[in-house]
């Protein structure tokens, strides 16, 4: 799309900007949905090379001088590869428009703001880390924040949890500014309205004309295919053609992207296997099942499979040395029905957990299970009749037979995803655990997978590695299999 015909260009120079930024079909295709009235969820998903970071940076920059004085987000799972990828985009951003370093614009490295200056409207960009840290599962450190709009990059980094966190800080004077021409109300007659059982402010514009209730809480979120919450949440409805009104979903390809260097494309089309299907040709159902012992469409399954109700059992999963988390699963038969957690802790405060849920849900101590490696063991001196689980102790007999695997976890593990594939377990959803538990059972994978010898599964150290955190969820889950392997459930 050239720059001439290009209706947001023709916006751009209506108002304040002079610049004439040039998108592809895909950017300018997104571009509109952030400018209108009513998307406020806007997934721009797909290959590598499809101009995603620079999409949100031309988004948070026109914003910026638009609408002065207002918040904006720039976030990331990590701050340090927000500064080291995306901040580079926004700089490279500026500097092709002509907006000066120093001039028209500041950042503070040390607080993480991006500041306009006041002839360029006097708005601000945060810099924001939002990873889950086990220290601050209520994203805290976003406290009262209050912004207009926020841009995500990689988002499928970060946790559903954080995603609505964000959502809810999306208010500051988005009743201030109208979404047709760009002008900032004055002295307008506000009518007060109702929308969905919400009260909104409702005025006229004078420039205008038009009847408004200001801007939409507009999140941009960009990423690559992955399985996750972006995929449960935007592709698979958009696939379907379920996707809610207020949301959209745009996939691009590298393809798609006129401006990309041919060395790039050239590179990803080096790659192989999933990194191929996903990275070149933007596959969302792309083949990651070589060492994966669960299929994806199981796992979200998890959520509604229709399991019978039975015996309450405890499974534990103890923090290591007073790092992760303590997870604590109430189960009623293989209903996972409630997720407790402590992060650091000590082991009076296991302890004092666990006797907790016993009494809260009636569990026997005879049906209690916990991690004994480590602090676990220290857990299990404070609950006399407890059964305690060695995850690297030799693995249980079945039938009469010790199976081939290294260890009694790799056992439960693979017995896990057997029960998980064949839809016997549910989980009670919950927002703030179901992103993650979905991560966690993806990593539930092979290792050796090439090699004939006993069965294991991926360590708990190599998937603190990719994921970021500690695989506490699916360890406790995990567990639940102990007894059933005791109890001679029969292979399925």
């Amino acid at each position: 799309m050239g720059r001439n015909d290009n209706p947001i260009v023709r916006m751009m120079k209506q108002n304040v900007l002079s610049i004439s930024p040039t998108f592809n079909k895909k950017q300018a295709q997104a571009f509109k949905c952030l400018l209108n009235d009513y998307d406020t969820d806007i997934c721009y998903g797909g290959g590598a090379g499809s101009g995603k970071s620079w999409l949100g940076c031309a988004w948070l920059i026109t914003s910026c001088i638009w609408y002065p004085k207002t918040r904006w987000l720039m976030g990331r799972s990590k701050l340090k590869n927000l500064q080291e990828t995306t901040l580079v985009t926004f700089f490279d951003t500026c500097t092709s428009w002509g907006i000066e370093s120093g001039k028209h614009y500041q950042y503070n490295a040390k607080s993480n703001v991006i500041s306009f200056s006041k002839d360029y409207g006097g708005s601000i960009i945060l810099l924001k880390d939002l990873f889950a840290y086990p220290s601050d599962p209520e994203f805290t450190g976003l406290g009262s924040l209050e912004i207009t709009g926020a841009f995500c990059d990689e988002a499928a980094q970060i946790t559903a949890k954080a995603r609505e966190i964000i959502r809810s800080r999306i208010r500051y004077k988005l009743d201030n500014f109208c979404p047709f021409c760009k002008t900032e109300r004055t002295d307008e007659e506000i009518t007060l309205v109702m929308i969905r059982d919400v009260e909104y402010k409702q005025w006229t514009c004078k420039k205008c004309g038009k009847v408004t209730i200001g801007l939409a809480p507009k999140f941009l979120m960009t990423c690559n295919p992955t399985k996750g919450w972006i995929y449960t949440d935007f592709y698979k409805p958009w696939r379907e053609g379920r996707l809610p009104d207020n949301k959209k979903f745009i996939p691009a390809l590298v393809t798609d992207n006129p401006f990309i260097q041919s060395t790039y494309i050239e590179n990803l089309r080096g790659l192989t296997g999933s990194n191929r299907e996903r990275l070149l040709e933007g596959s969302w159902e792309y083949n990651d099942e070589t060492y994966s012992l669960c299929e994806f469409n199981s796992i979200v399954a998890l959520f509604s499979n229709q399991v019978p109700h039975g015996e309450r059992i405890i499974t534990a999963d103890i923090a290591r040395q007073g790092r992760d988390k303590t997870v604590v699963g109430v189960w009623s038969g293989l209903r996972l029905e409630y997720i407790y957690s402590l992060p650091k802790n000590t082991v009076p405060e296991a302890v004092e957990l666990i006797k907790d849920c016993m009494t809260r849900h009636g569990v026997f101590m005879h049906n209690v299970y916990i991690d004994q490696d480590g602090v676990g063991g220290g857990v299990l001196d404070y609950l006399d009749g407890a059964n305690g689980i060695v995850n690297n102790s030799p693995p249980l007999f079945v039938e009469g037979e010790r199976e081939n695997f290294g260890n009694l976890k790799s056992q439960l593990g693979y017995w896990l995803s057997e029960y998980i594939n064949n839809g016997l377990i549910y989980i009670r959803p919950d927002v703030e655990t179901r992103d993650i538990i979905i991560q966690e059972i993806e990593w539930l994978r092979k290792k050796h997978a090439d090699y004939d010898t006993k069965f294991y599964i991926l360590p708990k150290n190599e998937i603190r590695e990719e994921l970021g955190r500690s695989s506490d969820y699916l360890d406790m889950i995990i567990f639940r299999m102990y007894p059933v392997l005791n109890d001679g459930f029969q292979y399925l």
